[in-house]
């Protein structure tokens, strides 16, 4: 599969690949407890620690394992998230964070649609999917407005650090479509 796109566009954002210098947007909306609580990583405690994932994940990008984009509103050119996805085989899961001031304006929806239409154009991959705690009704409702439907549960699957405790249920979400024979 070739890479996609450094910067894809949508209606109201524009996705940009990520790189080190995002570090200090990114590790402001990262900030948010209500932001991260759902995530399955911690919530970074030092802009230097945000600033090293993204070195890492500009390494991921050239070896095509992962694609990180930052959030731009298109409006205001202000860095209001990140989203990314991961190809493996003939599928693609995709994840997502957005600063908590930008929430309900429809913004997470465009930026994953945008990603999700790349994907989709690509004839390698038959599956897209995302997975969330069961509990996050915010991201399940924006799976399902992308076409994706609840595959199923996974009992204690993923821990979530922000919450603590026992892992938690997860949803898992996916569309497929059926690889095109050629002739």
């Amino acid at each position: 599969m070739r890479p996609p796109p450094e910067t894809l566009t949508a209606s109201s954002v524009l996705l940009r690949r990520a790189n080190p210098a995002d570090a200090h947007c990114l590790y402001a909306a990262a900030s948010n407890m209500e932001v991260m609580r759902f995530m399955d990583w911690p919530m970074p405690t030092d802009p230097r620690d945000t600033e090293q994932h993204l070195r890492k994940s500009s390494a991921d990008w050239d070896a095509g394992t992962e694609y990180q984009w930052v959030i731009l509103a298109r409006d205001s050119a202000e860095c209001i998230g990140t989203i990314s996805c991961r190809p493996k085989g003939r599928s693609a899961d995709f994840g997502y964070f957005l600063d908590r001031k930008y929430w309900g304006r429809g913004l997470a929806t465009d930026a994953a649609s945008a990603v999700v239409a790349w994907l989709d154009a690509q004839p390698e991959i038959v599956r897209v999917w995302a997975s969330t705690d069961v509990e996050n009704v915010r991201s399940r409702r924006l799976l399902e407005r992308l076409g994706l439907q609840l595959e199923g549960m996974l009992r204690m699957a993923t821990v979530r650090p922000n919450i603590g405790g026992l892992p938690r249920d997860t949803a898992v979400y996916a569309r497929t479509r059926r690889a095109a024979t050629g002739a």
